[in-house]
């Protein structure tokens, strides 16, 4: 229902004042919760933040979608997901930087601004939105299966393991130094990685793609364990390749849907696609979480490899039904 308002909303403010009117409440937010301490205030405050980056991200990727740019639609879209990636790395490095709790935030607020600076210089190509009403996540799902239920595992994935990857690193007998760069390198191989294999699902079926990719991914997941105990250096590669899988897996899903679907049917697209990711994300720090509690450690690796496997034997299923 909450998804369904922000297909209205975007709708019938349009691309220009759909990023302005986010961009703005993101600032206000953020500029409001680093002077406030209160609980209920802080739950409100996040929820909004969570409602407008919804919209720039529906947008966003709607406006990607509709934009006619031939073959370079994969690289375009690659280096959108590699931008995503980028900005989660780079956020608590540069934060460690800043001294003041104060500061941070208006600095946060401020980079929430952005978007209106660079709206400026592409405002001549924006998109005009169409759409036939509500959003019809049923028809869409219907439709595009495989994609919706990579978004779903690739939530998981990409939200699950930077949450959890420097914790998993320390339990495994790495240095606090060495923990972190679990997570950099991650992030290393979502953005450099990512963008090349958005690049060449221009020239080959992106389902295939996005096969391989998780086919890597859970082998990656599968021998992570190992990795760490066998050598820093190895666990680093592994989690390189699986960062590059997961961005080319978001970028792949997401050019597929432009593809896929008509025009007006592009906002209800994007819409289902961001939240298929987004209830990944929750889903998959919520069962990461518990299940690091109730059996350890390795509760990370299970709960991704589950979820890949079970994804996995159902792509397999239906490319073979078709080749059949």
């Amino acid at each position: 229902l909450l998804f369904n308002h922000i297909s209205i909303v975007v709708r019938l403010l349009g691309v220009v004042k759909t990023i302005i009117g986010a961009s703005l409440l993101r600032c206000i937010v953020i500029y409001f919760l680093g002077f406030n301490e209160h609980f209920i205030f802080w739950l409100l405050g996040i929820f909004c933040y969570g409602l407008s980056t919804s919209m720039l991200l529906v947008v966003i990727q709607t406006w990607l979608n509709l934009t006619d740019i031939g073959k370079l639609k994969g690289l375009f879209i690659g280096l959108y997901s590699s931008s995503l990636s980028l900005g989660i790395a780079l956020g608590p490095i540069l934060l460690q930087f800043i001294a003041s709790r104060e500061l941070s935030f208006l600095i946060n607020a401020i980079i929430a601004l952005v978007p209106i600076v660079i709206l400026g210089s592409v405002f001549k190509y924006k998109p005009t939105l169409t759409s036939e009403g509500k959003i019809r996540v049923m028809f869409i799902f219907k439709h595009a299966k495989i994609v919706m239920l990579s978004a779903l595992v690739g939530g998981i994935c990409f939200f699950g393991l930077p949450s959890f990857l420097t914790l998993y690193g320390i339990a495994n007998g790495l240095s606090s130094n060495q923990a972190p760069l679990l997570l950099t390198m991650f992030m290393i191989g979502s953005v450099s990685i990512g963008a090349l294999v958005s690049s060449l699902s221009a020239f080959i079926d992106r389902k295939f793609i996005i096969y391989i990719c998780v086919c890597l991914s859970v082998i990656c997941a599968v021998f992570l364990s190992l990795a760490v105990y066998a050598h820093v250096g190895i666990a680093l590669a592994l989690l390189v390749i699986w960062g590059g899988c997961m961005g080319g897996i978001y970028a792949t899903g997401l050019a597929f849907i432009g593809q896929t679907f008509r025009k007006e049917d592009q906002i209800s697209a994007n819409t289902s696609f961001v939240l298929m990711d987004a209830l990944g994300g929750f889903l998959g720090v919520f069962i990461i979480g518990t299940s690091m509690d109730v059996i350890g450690n390795e509760g990370l690796t299970y709960t991704i490899v589950i979820a890949s496997t079970c994804y996995l034997i159902f792509i397999t299923k239906r490319l073979t039904t078709r080749l059949q």
